[in-house]
């Protein structure tokens, strides 16, 4: 990957290419919100990569982007086949991703947090639940407590029984609540 391709801030590249995606690959496609469009949120710095939320009229996802200078093939930082998870250590603990490639934006991490999107009324709502997903995930563990490997954050809901998907939702957007 070259620097054109990841640039120093990636946000504008990202959208691009996934918009085009939107309006061909997954055009006419029954699982797209129409209520939704392309849009990242959050992304900032966090270590050699750019960490935020990405959301589609199909899906929301962590994304990892590595940096132009660390995205090339070394020892300690393999490029990976599409689909092979990886375990990253974010501020609130390690996540599992998987890899994933597209050819304009390169190698880059993802972790599903919703999909498909039917129960995003709007955009507005779909930007306050990635900013609290990103809330939680750069938030620092308590002092005492012991590092914890964390699934996916998607799958949390699914794990944390009899809370449904819209349960999930809400408690993201009325924290305190129980559901």
């Amino acid at each position: 990957m070259t620097d054109a391709l990841c640039p120093a801030d990636p946000v504008p590249r990202l959208e691009a290419i996934f918009r085009a995606i939107a309006s061909s690959r997954m055009a006419g496609v029954a699982i797209l919100n129409p209520a939704l469009e392309v849009e990242a949120v959050g992304f900032r710095r966090c270590g050699d990569d750019w960490v935020g939320v990405l959301v589609t009229p199909w899906f929301m996802s962590l994304i990892c982007l590595p940096d132009a200078a660390s995205a090339s093939e070394t020892p300690s930082r393999p490029i990976q086949a599409s689909g092979t998870k990886r375990e990253m250590a974010l501020p609130s603990g390690a996540y599992e991703f998987l890899s994933a490639h597209e050819d304009e934006l390169g190698p880059y991490l993802t972790s599903s947090l919703f999909s498909p999107m039917f129960e995003f009324p709007d955009m507005a709502q779909a930007r306050e639940v990635a900013a609290a997903v990103l809330a939680e995930v750069f938030s620092l563990p308590e002092p005492d407590a012991a590092p914890v490997v964390r699934p996916p954050v998607g799958l949390v809901a699914r794990l944390e029984q009899p809370v449904s998907r819209r349960g999930f939702l809400g408690a993201l957007l009325r924290p305190g609540e129980k559901t």
